[in-house]
């Protein structure tokens, strides 16, 4: 008779004693006693050691005593998937599926099968049906969450996670993963006191520990992140594969910021070799090409972005297969131009002066934006806030009207005008309150392509253009992961990229020239070489009195901690020029763009 009784072993199990319970389950077996629930116990017990091959033998088992368990199908199903048997789980899951449809935890588990295989788009169909089948269940809000992150959708990754304070106390692993979203959205004092909560785990302390390394690196707190580093243990002593490739990662990143770019290299160039997720195999491609370029190594750089941007392209087709065709025009925004006779029939209605209005900074990206922001951030007078598409948002608003964007902006009343801007207002609200007296500095590069709908409803505004040479702006974007579906296409190729930027630069220079909005154009590489005298430009502009915060920026914007671009390592140094005539390095791979660039080039005063 065996000594210990079935729910004992449970018990064992969750005190995490599975050698154990192993061990009286099969007792239990041996006697013949219950087998299904003993075959049950024996399967978790093997899962839990790590002994897929064999749990997933005690899971078909339980499968054929009782076929019509979706629990037992489930099982069998995650076992296989962690194996990496991805059509044999598919197949299992389906079983699972038809016998209990309305089960958000198994879609959960179908959607983590998607996204192990790089359907992100599949994935978060299933993860946000779980949600509606179950709104409290906070697996499919965080990995729902980290799945639009993936697609650049910021407003429906703040959505899922809104309110995750009233949510029942998580388990280890999904707080590290609520952490890790909760970083990428910028709420980083939350995200590092979970963090810290977990290191008291010992079941996830080593990737509550990688995520507050790069956590710290983020915020650019380099010892703390070398400090938080050093408790790592190294990868060899680490069986599980995907933490292993974190730690490998983070000590490439550490490697980086300190400078030790043949180090970094090595131990990315070794992971790129090893790595099974597709979008993280992409990802250290990007991060190889840009420590190729710094190490001088151009030519590696750009075979390795080539690898960066093709990975990224499987993800773009999934989403939107439109985008792989080369004719297409990502920048859809650009398309949409206002003629002459549409702005003549615009009203002339009341709307907020410009000390009432925002301040806008547009540019291609990679224009030097984000100095821009983090320069007028620095000023008491003057806030600012993480890219957001609050002006897209009012397009879309207009739409939902039945209005057609952007012909029919002057059909708009002056009710509906003083509607889109209270909604722009508490969208601020909701995510930067201003002191009495503060201005908002909306911070948004592509809103050069909203600049009608800018003009219509705050007509006074101060919009701030951001001007680089194309070249520099070119080859920056191209070196940078862009998780907007769209503009991740758009960088597939220099050709492409090069194209989307005339195009956007000739819907730019036709609405400046027909709405006339109270514009300064400044050019990055003035600002650089006459730094003092183009603050003394912006503050005339902005009619500010003292304009001296303005350049203490870099200060400023190391005591701001958190910044949401992928400048947030060059913003905290002075003005430099490290950054100009960054193009040169790879100037045979542009000669075939500089004709589609020259137009544009010689209308901003760039010559090659």
């Amino acid at each position: 008779m065996p000594s210990v009784a079935l729910p004992d072993i449970l018990n064992l199990i969750h005190a995490g004693r599975h050698a154990e319970a192993e061990r009286h389950a099969r007792a239990h077996l041996a006697a013949g006693s219950n087998r299904e629930e003993a075959l049950f116990l024996l399967a978790v017990a093997q899962h839990q050691q790590g002994q897929l091959d064999d749990a997933i033998d005690s899971y078909r088992t339980l499968t054929e005593l009782r076929p019509g368990s979706a629990e037992h199908w489930s099982n069998y199903a995650t076992a296989l998937r962690e194996s990496r048997r991805f059509d044999e789980a598919h197949a299992a899951y389906e079983k699972a599926l038809a016998l209990s449809p309305r089960d958000a935890a198994l879609r959960v588990n179908v959607g983590l099968l998607h996204m192990e295989q790089c359907h992100y788009a599949r994935a978060r169909e299933l993860f946000l049906e779980a949600m509606r089948l179950d709104p409290r269940l906070p697996d499919a809000r965080i990995f729902g969450a980290m799945m639009c992150y993936e697609f650049g959708d910021t407003v429906g990754t703040e959505q899922l996670i809104h309110g995750w304070q009233q949510w029942p106390p998580l388990d280890g692993e999904l707080a590290v993963d609520l952490a890790s979203i909760l970083a990428s959205s910028a709420d980083t004092d939350s995200a590092e006191k979970i963090l810290q909560r977990c290191l008291g785990n010992t079941a996830t302390r080593t990737r509550a520990l990688v995520q507050m390394a790069l956590l710290q690196e983020r915020l650019n707190r380099l010892d703390q992140a070398r400090a938080t580093l050093a408790q790592l243990p190294s990868p060899a002593d680490v069986a599980d594969t995907s933490l292993r490739d974190d730690i490998l990662h983070v000590h490439s990143v550490i490697a980086a910021r300190s400078d030790d770019l043949s180090a970094a290299r090595s131990l990315l160039e070794a992971l790129a070799e090893k790595i099974h997720i597709e979008q993280k195999r992409t990802s250290t491609y990007f991060e190889l090409g840009r420590i190729c370029d710094k190490l001088g190594d151009y030519d590696a750089a750009m075979q390795y972005l080539g690898r960066a941007h093709a990975g990224q392209m499987l993800t773009v087709r999934e989403v939107d297969p439109k985008l792989a065709d080369p004719d297409a025009q990502p920048l859809k925004t650009s398309l949409y131009w206002v003629s002459p006779e549409q702005f003549a029939a615009w009203p002339a209605d009341s709307a907020p002066p410009a000390a009432a209005s925002p301040i806008f900074v547009v540019g291609f990206p990679r224009s030097g934006t984000t100095m821009l922001e983090q320069m007028l951030d620095a000023h008491p007078s003057m806030q600012s806030m993480d890219e957001r598409p609050f002006i897209q948002m009012l397009v879309e608003s207009m739409q939902d009207t039945g209005l057609v964007y952007p012909d029919q902006l002057g059909a708009l009343t002056q009710t509906q005008c003083d509607a889109l801007r209270a909604r722009y207002d508490r969208l601020v609200a909701s995510v930067t309150p201003l002191k009495p007296g503060q201005r908002i500095v909306d911070k948004n590069p592509l809103n050069l392509l909203r600049l009608p709908m800018i003009r219509r409803v705050f007509p006074s505004a101060k919009i701030i253009l951001a001007l680089r040479h194309p070249c520099d702006v070119l080859t920056s974007c191209y070196m940078q992961t862009f998780r907007a579906p769209s503009f991740g296409a758009l960088c597939s190729s220099l050709e492409r990229l090069a194209q989307g930027y005339v195009n956007a630069m000739r819907f730019w220079l036709h609405h400046a020239a027909l709405l006339q909005p109270d514009v300064m154009v400044l050019r990055y590489e003035d600002l650089i070489d006459q730094f003092d005298t183009h603050v003394a430009r912006l503050g005339q502009f902005l009619e500010l009195d003292d304009p001296t915060p303005l350049t203490q920026f870099h200060q400023h914007a190391r005591s701001k901690g958190y910044i949401s671009t992928p400048s947030y390592s060059q913003v905290v140094n002075p003005p430099n020029r490290k950054a100009i005539g960054r193009w040169r390095r790879y100037e045979k791979y542009f000669e075939p763009v500089l004709p589609v660039l020259d137009p544009i080039m010689r209308e901003w005063g760039y010559d090659v």
